[in-house]
């Protein structure tokens, strides 16, 4: 598997070498992992990533590293195809201290490149916080239509591989 790249981020299938990486960074909330924590999170990882396929994502999570600092995990994305393998959801989770710099934007563009390109998804949701207003332009940014809310008033985005006017607010038929 070979790593995706944006204009400076590396989008990282991360492996057993990025065991300090992964337990300093993963999950989400940062409490550190032990070493045979990490390795499970690795191995649940790497089982993903042979799971997907075309036509369906399982789970497809990657390690967001600047090219600069190919060694330092910043944050995660990907696509998670829990719901719905063949229209997965978008995830991006940057370390503060790496938002609103454009990361953000840059993995959304990517992520859907590789969903429509390399996977041959119909399409892509996403969604956040009605607050997240640097999420919900990320999204905007990358390539994403809002399309509607929830009832709290979170922003729900899709973006559709398959049929142009899918991006014009349109359902995907």
């Amino acid at each position: 598997m070979k790593d995706y790249q944006t204009e400076n981020l590396i989008l990282h299938f991360v492996t057993e070498e990025d065991l300090p990486e992964v337990a300093r960074t993963w999950p989400a909330d940062h409490h550190p992992l032990s070493d045979a924590e990490a390795r499970e999170a690795i191995a649940y990882m790497r089982g993903n990533y042979e799971r997907n396929a075309k036509g369906g994502i399982c789970h497809l999570c990657l390690a967001v590293c600047r090219k600069d600092h190919p060694e330092t995990i910043m944050g995660w994305c990907g696509l998670d195809g829990s719901r719905n393998p063949a229209e997965p959801e978008i995830f991006i989770l940057l370390d503060e201290e790496y938002r609103n710099q454009g990361y953000g934007t840059q993995c959304v563009k990517e992520l859907l490149r590789i969903a429509a390109e390399d996977y041959a998804l119909s399409g892509v949701h996403g969604g956040c916080a009605r607050e997240n207003i640097a999420s919900a332009r990320a999204m905007e940014k990358g390539g994403m239509m809002q399309y509607g809310t929830e009832d709290n008033g979170d922003p729900l985005f899709r973006f559709c591989a398959v049929n142009e006017s899918c991006r014009e607010g349109n359902t995907c038929g």
